[in-house]
């Protein structure tokens, strides 16, 4: 049983759920991911589908995603994208 600590849970205390986790892409010559570093390894893959998402333009903070279907060699299965507004990479956890 968990300790009734008798305070209020303020906005800190609360991990997001399903956040995407960043991750180290190597990009092809078109712009597509070609290779994922994951525990100090890289490992090859193949883009199964991708789509692309624009949203909320119209916000300070906008979102414009290409997503990508990947199988890695390993045969573990992934969704990823690429902020196109900052460039980075990120793995989609659901």
């Amino acid at each position: 049983m968990v300790k009734d600590t008798g305070k209020t849970p303020g906005a800190d205390t609360f991990k997001p759920v399903n956040a995407p986790d960043q991750i180290d892409i190597a990009e092809n010559v078109q712009g597509s991911p070609a290779t994922i570093r994951m525990e100090r390894r890289s490992l090859g893959l193949s883009v199964l589908d991708r789509w692309r998402i624009d949203d909320e333009w119209w916000r300070e903070h906008p979102v414009s995603r290409l997503y990508f279907d990947v199988l890695l060699t390993s045969g573990h299965r992934f969704v990823i994208y690429k902020d196109l507004v900052s460039g980075l990479w990120y793995r989609q956890a659901y």
